[in-house]
């Protein structure tokens, strides 16, 4: 980790991006990057930096920290919560009816957005277990 962020300005861009995750809801279909109030990367050194930094005793902020951390994983391009958003709406459709689709164009087109969302579901679990090992390595 490499960063010419200071203590002030890590406990400010957490402070920022503390107060976005208190107003959302977690997804596993995603959450657009551009409601982020900095860069991903920006985050994830200023939470490494305020983990370095605070008592290694104090595990309900080490804990909050790691949490924030993880759902950076959540934050991802806005043009795929679109598409994973359109696919859970298909998943939940399929689920709910067996009524026959209108046209097989359009079932091949829902089958392709339901896989799209099974697809982001994956790449942010994976994503979260990477930053969970990630930041593992920093808390003794």
């Amino acid at each position: 980790m490499t960063s010419d962020q200071t203590l002030e300005e890590a406990e400010h861009i957490v402070s920022e991006y503390g107060k976005l995750l208190s107003t959302i809801e977690p997804s596993i279909y995603g959450i657009a990057i551009s409601r982020l109030p900095y860069a991903k990367e920006e985050i994830k050194i200023a939470i490494q930096t305020l983990i370095l930094a605070i008592d290694k005793n104090d595990l309900k902020v080490q804990d909050g920290l790691t949490q924030a951390y993880v759902y950076l994983a959540q934050f991802i391009e806005d043009e795929k919560v679109i598409i994973a958003e359109e696919g859970r709406t298909i998943l939940e459709k399929e689920s709910q009816h067996n009524d026959k689709p209108a046209n097989e164009k359009q079932v091949t087109e829902d089958l392709e957005l339901a896989n799209q969302a099974v697809q982001t579901i994956n790449i942010i679990k994976t994503d979260m277990e990477n930053l969970m090992s990630e930041i593992r390595l920093l808390i003794p």
